[in-house]
C-alpha cells in the first residue's frame, strides 16, 4: 500500500451528493438531513460507474444523508471502504435552512448562520484530517466544493457551482503546471 492521502499535495475527486428533493424545489437544505430522490440514486450509480476502473482507496463522506447514500452506493460499486467525516457536511444555515434559496441573505455572515470563517476551518480540518490509502474520493456538497476550490486558489466563479452528482478530479500543481487544476471526471 502506497504513502497515506494528503490534502495540500495528493489529487482527489470530488462527488457532490445526488440530488434531493429539495434540490428540485430550489429550498436551501444546509444540514438539513434529506435523501436522494431516485433520479439522484441513479445519478449516484453512473459515478459509481465512472470510478469502478480507477481503484479507490478509500471514500470519505459527509454524515448528512444525501452524501453518505451516495458515498454508500458508490461504495459498493468501487469496493473501496467508506468512512464518515462529520466535517464535511453543508454549512448551517439556521432559521433559512427548508425555505427557498431566493429567501437566503446575500451578505457573507447572517445572524444565526455558521460563519463563512468557522465553515471553512471545519471543512479544511475534515480534509487535513483524511488519512486513507489514494486515490481518495470525497462526497460532499456544493458549499464544501466551493471551500476547497477556494482554498486550492481558483477562482469565484470555477468554483461558483457544481451540480447534483457531478465528479471532478482536483489535481495539485506539477513541474508543468504552477497551479491546482480541476477537470470534469466522465465516459
Amino acid at each position: 500500500m502506497g504513502p497515506a492521502f494528503e490534502f495540500e499535495s495528493t489529487p482527489f475527486y470530488f462527488l457532490r451528493h445526488g440530488e434531493t428533493p429539495e434540490n428540485q424545489a430550489g429550498v436551501l437544505q444546509g444540514q438539513t438531513d434529506t435523501t436522494l430522490t431516485p433520479s439522484g440514486r441513479r445519478t449516484a450509480e453512473e459515478a459509481g460507474r465512472l470510478l469502478a476502473d480507477r481503484e479507490l482507496g478509500s471514500i470519505y463522506a459527509s454524515t448528512l444523508k444525501r452524501a453518505w447514500t451516495t458515498a454508500s452506493i458508490v461504495s459498493v460499486m468501487t469496493r473501496a471502504p467508506r468512512f464518515p467525516l462529520p466535517g464535511l457536511m453543508e454549512r448551517h444555515w439556521g432559521d433559512y435552512e427548508g425555505k427557498p434559496k431566493s429567501e437566503r441573505p446575500e451578505e457573507r455572515d447572517p445572524e444565526g448562520v455558521e460563519t463563512m470563517d468557522a465553515f471553512s476551518a471545519r471543512v479544511l480540518h475534515a480534509m487535513d484530517s483524511i488519512d486513507g490509502p489514494p486515490p481518495v474520493l470525497v462526497v460532499a456538497h456544493s458549499g464544501v466544493f466551493r471551500v476547497l476550490g477556494r482554498y486550492l486558489g481558483f477562482s469565484v466563479e470555477d468554483t461558483t457551482s457544481i451540480s447534483s452528482a457531478d465528479l471532478v478530479y482536483f489535481e495539485p500543481p506539477s513541474q508543468s503546471r504552477a497551479r491546482w487544476h480541476i477537470s470534469a471526471v466522465s465516459l
